[in-house]
């Protein structure tokens, strides 16, 4: 896994109004779901690196139990074929992981939960 600390701030604060419309207590992740599909892609796979050129992106869920409330879960498929969860935190730091890092572990990539 690795860390991005910090690297969505720009996305949360480029536009603030549309960030709060959709009210998940997450910024960067209304803000992510403001944008169109293409563009998701994009930014998730530029925050995660690793020469991923996203092509889609899928919103996995917030969770909204008191310990871990409001954590974004998104999933990014590249262009190469390979694919990306992303953690994405209130205070927009993210994690990312290869989806083939969690098989196995009862987490699943491109899943609602």
């Amino acid at each position: 896994m690795w860390r991005l600390t910090l690297v969505f701030a720009a996305l949360v604060f480029a536009s603030p109004a549309a960030a709060q419309a959709v009210g998940s207590g997450n910024p960067v992740n209304d803000r992510l779901l403001s944008l169109p599909p293409a563009e998701q892609a994009k930014t998730i796979s530029k925050n995660v690196g690793q020469g991923c050129v996203g092509t889609t992106a899928f919103p996995m869920g917030v969770v909204n139990t008191a310990k871990w409330k409001g954590i974004a879960y998104w999933s990014v498929r590249c262009k190469d074929g390979r694919s990306f969860a992303i953690q994405i935190t209130p205070k927009s730091q993210a994690t990312a992981a290869d989806c083939k890092q969690l098989v196995g572990s009862g987490k699943e990539c491109f899943k609602k939960f």
